[in-house]
Order: C-alpha cells, then structure tokens, then sequence
C-alpha cells in the first residue's frame, strides 16, 4: 500500500492517522460508508419508529416521540407467551436442520456412502421447494381437517379424530427444520472437504482416540465455520415469516415475525406501526450478541487456514452395514422435504377442489386451473417482475458480499470488524420488519422529490440488504481457507494485483460465486415478507405475494398450479447454472495450473 501510495505521488503521512491511512485505501472507507448508510438509515428508523406515536410512518416527526409503545408491548402478558413461542422454535428448528445437514454433509464427504455424487446434487436442489408451498403442502396432507393422510388414518383405523395436527409447535419446527437443511448443508460440505486428514491420522498415530481427535482437532480447526453456521441457522430462524405464517397464525401460535405481522394487518383495529417496531428491538439485541459472539470466534482466522499450497487426498471412513440404512436416511430427508410436497401440490394442481388422492378422483383431472391462471390479467406482470427481481438482487449481492469479504479477512482495514458486524445486523430482523424499516425511509425520501415508495426497486434493495449477510458469511469462510501463501508465491513470481485475482481467486471462488448467486435467485422468489410491506399494487406484485393472497383466499388448486410451475422453473434453472458452472469451473481450473 505504500508503494501504490508512492507511485500516486502522494507523500505518506506521519503518525497515528498516517498508520491509519497506510492500511486503507479509499474504496475501503467509500464501502463502509455505503453499507453505514443502508444498515443503519433503517435501523434508526426502526429504533426512533418504536418511540413514535404517530399511526402511519408517513408522519413520524420528532415531537411524536414517546415510551407508550415499548410500555405497552413489555407490560402485555401475550408478549412473554410469544418469546417462549420464539425461543422453543427457533432452538428446536435450528437443532434439527443443523444436525441433518451436519450428518449428511459429513456422509458425503467422510465415508464409502454409495451414490455420494447424486446425494451432493439432491440435497441442495431441496431449495427450489420454497418454505411457504413446503408448508402449504405439508397442511394438505396434515391437516387435522383437510389434511389427506389424516382423513385416510381416521377412514383406515375408525378414530375420532385426527391423529396428527400440523398446526402446532411441533409441525412449527418439523417443516422449519426440513427447511434450514440445505443450507447448512452447502456452509458445511466445504469445512468437511477442506480438512486436511494429515492431522487427524497424526493424532491417530500418536494414540489419540476418535473422539479425542475429533474433539481437539476436527472441531477446533472447524470452529469458525460451526459458529458462523449455527448462529446464521438460529437467526435465519428467528427471522423467518412464511412457515410460522402458514401453520401459526390459523391455530393462534405465534412467533415474533408472525405477532408484528398481525399487528400491521390485523382486521379489528388500525395497524399501530410503532408497536409493531418496538417489538421489532428485540432483534437488534438478538443481533449483537450473535454478531460479537461470531467477531470473537474468527478474531485469529489464521489459526483456521486449512487450505495451502500442499496436495493431500480426502480421508473417507467405512460405514460398513450402515451404508444402506444411510442411504435410506438421505432418502426419507428428501422424500419429506421436497419429493412428497411437489407430488401434493401437482396432485392438486390438476384437481377441480380438494379431495383425498383415490382412484375416483383420477377421473377428475383437469387443466382448467393451469388455463385460468394463464388467463389472469396480472399473471404477465407478475412473473416479469419476479424475473427483474431475482436477477438484479441476486447479481447485486454476489458482488456486494464479495468486496465486503475481501474488505473484512484480508486487508487490513481499521473498519473491517465493523463493516463485517453492520452487515450481519439486518439478517436478525424478520423480513416484515426490515421492510416496515425500509417503509419509513422510503416515505421521508418521497418527500425530497424521489419515486420511490411501493417500487420493485425497493424491494430489490431490501433484499440486498438481507441477502448479504448470507453472501459474506459464505464469502468469509471460502476466503479463509485460501492460505496467504497462494497469493504470496504469485505476487513473488512478478504477477500483478489483478492477475493474482483473477488467476488465485476467482477459480478458487468460483463454487461461492456461483453458490451465493443460486441461494439468493431461490430465496429472493420464494420469500413473501419484504414484498408484502414494499411492494405497492399489482403493478409491482411479485410471485411469492400472489401465492400468499391466493392461499388466503381459499384458492388452493390454484396455488398447487402456479407452485408446481414455479418449482419446475427453479428446478430447471439450478441445473443449468450447476451445469454451467462445472463446464466453466473445469476449464477455469485448467487454466489457473497452466
């Protein structure tokens, strides 16, 4: 950085800020100052809108300021019943997904597990089945009224009543754990493969036992990664609108992200947007405690450097008998979290109205539902928003996550822990209120002359903000695994600063890339949270909308039509961007060992 500030023809200045200076360069303080600005403008809206008495956020002023709201939502007995709600939910939920993903991320890169290849494809594919048509379906088949395998268990055994109720708590955590799977499962594959095996055989040769090895060499060289993992799982959770919306509000179960959404929507009373902002806070604090926690865990990333410039071979455990039954295992997680859902809703897709599978109800498939939602005026609208959306925000957040990473592990920024602790913040808010948040700026911004309120463009910009946390945590980790001396041995062989990226980084980063970029398309389409605040009007309605207001109105052959082609399109989709970037991935490879 010297050098580069010498060739400028600057002089280096002297002293505490001139040490400062040497160890940034403008575009570090231009990207602090850029993610300050969109994490922390709606943050103090949403803190200031909590103290507010105004009714709408349009007519938030200073004088408005008042406790009433946190008073009011504090001394509510309901408040206390929702965070027991929250608490078992999101424990129970993360509990379940991170020990599926960790088992099967670990088969698949540790053992003889047959069919590891398509195992390593299926799991992640599970997330074109978004969360919200997952619960949907798991109501049609669970539900104590309409659901059909309870009303084929109540015809087959005579009972009274039906034997399992998918709206409760435990329904709750079943669906949200299926759903937090994959993942966990693509943040935990690259810590398994990565690990050299030099040091578990060391400590195997030096009389330590499996557990031993694991316990003081496996999990502490992954300890960054499990962190990172679990606390993004727990708050990806906490978060989260759609399963807890579904399958809680209709039984009265509610979770904070469900309990502020009542609040804004509910038919008895005027929506109370200062209410539903303090109770919003809450994730704030949830947020710094995780964000510290997670700062403190990778305070010495070099001591978790596992990928260098030295060769080594995957070490792979027999399974033995055990091999089928895992394989069998996998087998159930998928039929559960995507196989069995898609069937219900293309079963209903074709149906004139709900009725138990039989072969009488054969004789009633129709495509009329297909012909009238192709029929609907709004249905072009929709699906070129949706495309403008997902493309944009996905494109947008790869390269934000990116420098933000780069920023955060290897320079040497003085802001780096705090730009990487603002970008974690907005992933603790539920989608609802990160968008009420953005609802205030927006109107104080129309106010100055600017559009911008109710626009696609907002939504696209609300979801950047979410998404990047995610494409940092994943950046984060792919970066610290690429050992310093890669670059180093580069940079000493005469390579440029932009040949090192390109010749270093980019083929070894290119899974993340392309990772992060199918994680956001997937999420972006599937998430109804943000666009439901944002997004004003059916000229701005997106897929995940329309599916939610189809649902409410009882229109469920219809959302079995428009999930069965949006699932089909994601599915399509994510085969094409994995076929394109192995081809790509291959050649970029070959290129980089030339």
């Amino acid at each position: 950085m010297t050098a580069d500030i010498a060739r400028s023809g600057w002089a280096a200045p002297r002293g505490r800020l001139g040490g400062l200076l040497r160890r940034a360069n403008p575009w570090h303080y231009l990207l602090l100052g850029l993610v300050l600005v969109a994490v922390v403008t709606p943050l103090a809206f949403l803190i200031l809108g909590s103290f507010s008495s105004a009714r709408l956020p349009g007519s938030f002023t200073l004088q408005t300021l008042t406790f009433a709201n946190h008073i009011k939502v504090w001394s509510d007995p309901s408040t206390y019943a929702v965070f027991s709600n929250t608490l078992w939910y999101v424990t129970g939920s993360t509990a379940l997904g991170l020990g599926l993903a960790a088992l099967l991320a670990w088969l698949v890169e540790r053992t003889d597990l047959p069919g590891k290849l398509w195992i390593y494809a299926a799991v992640p594919m599970t997330l074109v089945m978004p969360g919200m048509l997952q619960a949907m379906a798991w109501v049609l088949l669970l539900s104590p009224k309409i659901g059909f395998v309870n009303k084929s268990l109540i015809d087959l055994f005579g009972l009274e009543q039906a034997p399992i109720n998918i709206y409760s708590l435990g329904g709750m955590i079943f669906v949200e754990g299926l759903r937090l799977v994959p993942t966990a499962f693509l943040m935990l594959v690259p810590l398994f493969k990565s690990m050299d095996p030099a040091l578990e055989e060391a400590a195997a040769m030096s009389g330590a036992t499996t557990l031993s090895t694991l316990r003081k060499i496996t999990l502490r060289l992954m300890l960054p990664g499990l962190v990172a993992v679990t606390i993004y799982q727990f708050i990806t959770a906490l978060e989260v609108f759609e399963v807890p919306g579904i399958l809680g509000l209709p039984s009265g179960i509610y979770v904070f992200s469900t309990k502020i959404y009542s609040v804004l929507h509910s038919a008895s009373f005027i929506p109370n947007y200062g209410e539903a902002n303090a109770l919003g806070v809450l994730y704030l604090v949830v947020a710094v405690v995780a964000t510290v926690a997670y700062s403190k865990v990778i305070a010495k990333a070099e001591r978790f450097s596992i990928v260098t410039g030295k060769g080594y071979r995957p070490r792979t455990q027999s399974l033995g008998p055990w091999r089928y039954p895992a394989f069998c295992l996998i087998g159930l997680y998928l039929l559960c979290s995507v196989i069995l859902p898609a069937l219900v809703l293309a079963y209903i897709s074709f149906m004139p109205f709900l009725q138990t599978p039989s072969l009488a109800s054969l004789s009633r498939l129709t495509l009329a539902n297909y012909r009238m939602l192709f029929m609907m005026d709004r249905m072009e609208t929709v699906l070129w928003n949706t495309v403008l959306m997902t493309v944009v925000t996905a494109t947008a957040t790869v390269a934000v996550s990116f420098c933000i990473s780069l920023v955060v592990v290897r320079s040497k920024f003085w802001g780096r822990k705090l730009l990487d602790q603002l970008v974690f913040l907005p992933h603790a808010i539920p989608g609802i209120v990160i968008g009420l948040a953005m609802l205030w700026v927006f109107l104080k911004v129309d106010k100055f002359g600017f559009s911008t309120f109710g626009s696609l463009w907002t939504v696209c910009i609300v979801f950047v903000i979410g998404f990047m946390s995610y494409g940092t945590r994943a950046m984060n980790a792919a970066i610290l695994q690429i050992h310093k001396d890669l670059e180093e041995a580069a940079q000493i062989s005469g390579a440029p600063q932009w040949r090192v990226m390109w010749r270093v980084f980019v083929p070894l980063l290119l899974p993340a890339f392309v990772g992060v970029w199918i994680w956001t398309t997937l999420h972006a389409v599937r998430m109804a949270g943000q666009p439901l605040i944002m997004a004003e009007g059916e000229k701005n309605e997106v897929i995940a909308v329309t599916i939610w207001h189809l649902w409410g109105e009882g229109q469920a052959p219809l959302v079995g039509a428009i999930g069965t082609l949006m699932i089909a399109a994601l599915l399509l989709l994510t085969l094409l961007l994995r076929f394109v970037t192995l081809r790509f991935g291959t050649r970029t490879q070959a290129a980089a060992g030339a």
